[in-house]
Order: C-alpha cells, then structure tokens, then sequence
C-alpha cells in the first residue's frame, strides 16, 4: 500500500504544472522573470549609466531586489522605470560614485539602507506614493543638499539622513507622524525643521545633534519650527534646542532653505528700499529748506 501512495505521489508531481525562472543579462544589468514579471538581481562589468526599460521580453520590470548594485563603484547614474514598485535593501549601498538617480514615480516600497553611502549624490526625487523612509536609507550620502519629503509620508526611520553632512534643508509633509533615533545625526548644515502637528514622537538625538570625533555635540544654531504643546516643542525643550511657534513657520522655512541665492536677492531688495527711503526724506529735507530760505529773503 506505501509503495502505491509513493507512486501515486510521484506521478502527481511530474503532471504538476512547473513555474520557471528565467535569468539572463541586458549587459550591465542582470535579471530573472518569474510568473511574467522582472526583476533586476544584479549588474555585470563595470558600469558607469543604466537605463532599464519598463519591460523586457513582454515582461514588466516591477522590482530591483536586496544588493543588486551593492558596492558598484563605477555606477554614475541609474534610471528605474515607472513599472517599479519595490526597491530592496540596501540595492545601491555603497555606490559612492552615484550622481543621478530617477526613482520611478509609483514606488511603494524602498529598504532600508537603500543609497547609503552613496556619497556624491547631491539631489533625489522622492516619489509622492512612499508612505516610509526606512532605516539608513540616505544615510552618509554627504554631498546630499535638500530633502522634500512626500506629503503623505507617515515615518522617517531611524538614521535615515545621518551623516548628511551638507544637508540644508528638509520640507515635511503634512501627515509625518514620527522621526526616528538619530534620523537627522550629523546634519550640522541644517539649522532648522518645521516639524508638522501630526508627528506624535521624535526619537533620541534625532534633530541638532553632530559629533567631533566620538564626541557627540548638540548643534547651538539649531530651530524646530512647530505647534505649541506639540511633540516638537517637548523635544525641543527636553533637548535645549531653541523652538519657535509655527505661526512664524513660513519666515523660518525660508531661512532653512539655506538658498544663498534667495538671501542674496532678498538683501538687495532690503538695500535698495532702505536708498530710496533715504532719498525721499533727503529730498523733502532739500525742498524744506529751499523754502525757508526764499522766507528769509522775502522778509529782509
């Protein structure tokens, strides 16, 4: 009777319909299709610009997976499709050469320490539909300038701008509600946040904290920007880190932008209104005391 079953189990299997996967190269980048879909498992050679299509052989591409261009060095630039809806950890971890990246515009998921160490990164685009910054996903990427977060973004994980050491400015969404343990550590370029209502609790060191060496610092010129009563404030004063109230948000989010161009500009509007008020009371000084001068001389 065991050998029945045995047979009849083996049988069974043979006539079971079998899913393959496909695996195959594009040249720079590597790739498997498993039940009609694509996924970019790694890269070959030394590649310095990829562009990967929205499909491949019929096939979306719907996934980069964990590592697939870990420590790439020579990668300068990378295009994803907007077929792409999860980016796995650490995908472009120490790509340290990497200037560029589009990320597609319909991303879901990104994991943790996706860009980290992604040091001449200087700008990303981050797609509107992501509802999570995961653990050190832009972490060390020090020549990065500016962050707009998604206005839909709920959470900024832990260290997940640390070490963004040229880091000015940071726009948050209206739906954030946390920022984790030292999200922004060693972001001493950044000399103010506006930290919206919605967040709910902001983690140990997570805003105006650096370091000298092992010496951890807590940055003097820092200023949250938020609601009073508000977990911003809490930490802003647990922390002794200079707060100011959210009805002056729109003045101090200029002032975060870190634009020198704007100040620049800014400046020279100050300066010429200050001339020209100068000159309207020099001129009525000139007429008054043209007039008094032709009084005089009428009563001598």
């Amino acid at each position: 009777m065991k050998m029945i079953f045995a047979v009849a189990a083996s049988v069974m299997t043979l006539l079971a319909p079998m899913t393959e996967i496909e695996t195959a190269s594009a040249g720079s980048f590597d790739y498997s299709i498993f039940e009609g879909e694509v996924t970019v498992t790694g890269y070959s050679g030394e590649p310095e610009i990829i562009e990967i299509p929205e499909f491949i052989g019929g096939c979306p591409v719907t996934e980069v997976r964990d590592n697939a261009f870990y420590n790439c060095h020579s990668l300068k630039s990378i295009s994803l499709p907007d077929t792409v809806l999860k980016i796995g950890h650490h995908s472009f971890y120490a790509c340290y050469e990497l200037e560029e990246v589009r990320l597609p515009a319909e991303l879901e998921e990104i994991g943790i320490g996706c860009f980290c160490g992604c040091a001449a990164l200087k700008e990303i685009d981050i797609p509107e539909t992501l509802k999570v910054l995961p653990d050190s996903c832009f972490r060390a990427c020090g020549s990065l300038e500016a962050a707009v977060l998604p206005e839909d973004l709920e959470a900024v994980d832990k260290f997940c701008f640390a070490g963004c050491t040229e880091l000015r400015y940071v726009q948050t969404g209206s739906c954030l509600g946390s920022i984790g343990e030292r999200s922004f550590y060693m972001c001493g370029r950044l000399e103010s946040i506006v930290v919206p209502p919605s967040v709910r609790t902001i983690g140990a060191e997570a805003l105006g904290y650096t370091c000298d060496g092992n010496l951890m610092l807590r940055q003097t010129d820092m200023l949250i920007v938020g609601r009073e009563d508000s977990a911003a404030e809490e930490y802003a004063k647990e922390n002794d880190i200079s707060f100011a109230a959210d009805e002056e948000k729109e003045v101090f989010a200029e002032i975060s932008s870190g634009s020198v161009t704007d100040c620049e500009n800014a400046a020279s509007w100050l300066g010429a209104a200050v001339f020209l008020l100068l000159a309207a009371v020099f001129f009525l000084f000139f007429i008054r005391e043209n007039r008094h001068s032709l009084n005089d001389d009428e009563d001598v």
